[in-house]
């Protein structure tokens, strides 16, 4: 009796040593273990209008890539920038959109995914590193410091996800980070720019609603735009090419001197609003349209004064001064129609104009995030809105 319940008692602690062992080598973050396939966490409406109310966005919580990084005016303080960027997503969260988190992302992926872009970026030796390492190698070695401004490595647009090319060197792989996010969360990716020389940012870009609005200019090139015009990326019928001839480093997409408000209400720098031809603040723009018969985009208009065909279709333009400009007040994100948030610290005037128009504003205290020459509109992208 005593033998049989020795036997027994072998046989069961065997059995648990047996159970931990297979639990351990399960979860030993290696090549060899295969996790389970990944499905996608949500259903997205890729976006048609600006103004359209948005229900997911991807953004980047700021850390160590940071850390030595110099802004506009001083040394990024990463406490005060994650203290903001919190804010900022507990805003968003309680108007109803979700919110996902590019690390967060990255962490639930297969670790030989992570590790083929970390091959890409790096010489050094990867094949030690686990999940979570590799992570923070891919974000911090060398550091990404302009991650944080996930607005910039694509555009969505009717079509879907358009992975662009960033015009500075730094910053070349962290489209290759958001295209395995956008894999994981389930979006549509319907094209990746290739073509030699082209370069594609999406502080760029706007959807509005029957069009597309498109800034070529310090880093959105033209070749950028006629690829995507090729392979029908942008799905409006319209296109409107914004001609930035100003090239600023302070005004380098779109978004910083123009974005959307409604249908029929827009916001512009007054500098840029009351140019005039010759200055280099006046705007022209190239219309590309393409006919119900033919998906063949063809140039139907050159060179025609951006703000005379935003008139022309009854939009309301809000000018925006020098000071408010330079403190990116046009770099709000539209949460729906006249409802956006935007930073705290603009002008009496910018505030008195957007109550005149029956615009909500949420206004954050976001400066340490704006050290880096870029705000709310340029830390979120808009993966869907409703």
């Amino acid at each position: 009796m005593k033998n049989n319940s020795f036997l027994i008692s072998l046989s069961r602690f065997v059995t648990f040593l047996i159970v931990c062992t297979f639990i351990y080598s399960c979860s030993k973050d290696d090549e060899t273990f295969v996790e389970p396939p990944l499905n996608p966490i949500t259903n997205f409406t890729c976006p048609v209008a600006e103004w359209q109310k948005a229900k997911v966005v991807l953004v980047h919580k700021p850390g160590n890539e940071l850390s030595q990084a110099h802004g506009r005016n001083k040394t990024f303080d990463v406490k005060k920038m994650r203290e903001e960027w919190q804010l900022l997503t507990d805003v968003l969260k309680q108007n109803g959109v979700q919110v996902f988190e590019v690390t967060d992302v990255l962490m639930k992926l297969p670790i030989n995914q992570i590790r083929d872009v970390a091959q890409k970026m790096s010489y050094g030796r990867l094949e030690n590193l686990n999940k979570e390492q590799l992570v923070r190698h891919l974000i911090e070695t060398p550091p990404m410091k302009a991650l944080y401004y996930t607005r910039d490595q694509s555009i969505i647009t009717p079509r879907g996800a358009i992975i662009g090319k960033m015009s500075l060197s730094h910053r070349q792989f962290e489209p290759d980070l958001i295209e395995l996010c956008y894999h994981y969360l389930g979006g549509s990716i319907f094209y990746r720019l290739n073509g030699e020389g082209a370069h594609l940012e999406g502080g760029d870009y706007l959807p509005f609603g029957t069009l597309s609005i498109i800034g070529e200019g310090q880093r959105t090139n033209r070749k950028a735009i006629e690829e995507l015009l090729a392979v029908d990326a942008f799905g409006h019928d319209t296109v409107v090419v914004v001609k930035d001839a100003l090239r600023n480093t302070y005004q380098m997409h779109l978004d910083t001197y123009f974005n959307i408000l409604d249908y029929n209400l827009v916001v512009l720098s007054q500098e840029r609003l009351n140019a005039e031809i010759g200055n280099k603040h006046y705007l022209s723009a190239d219309i590309f349209a393409r006919s119900t018969e033919s998906s063949e985009y063809q140039l139907c208009k050159a060179n025609v004064c951006f703000v005379d065909f935003l008139k022309a279709k009854n939009v309301q333009i809000i000018p925006v001064d020098g000071a408010d400009l330079d403190k990116l007040a046009t770099n709000f994100l539209c949460l729906a129609p006249r409802h956006i948030i935007g930073r705290e610290g603009l002008s009496e005037n910018f505030k008195r104009n957007m109550e005149d128009y029956g615009v909500k504003v949420e206004y954050l205290k976001l400066d340490e995030l704006a050290e880096g020459d870029g705000l709310v509109h340029c830390m979120t992208q808009v993966l869907s809105r409703n």
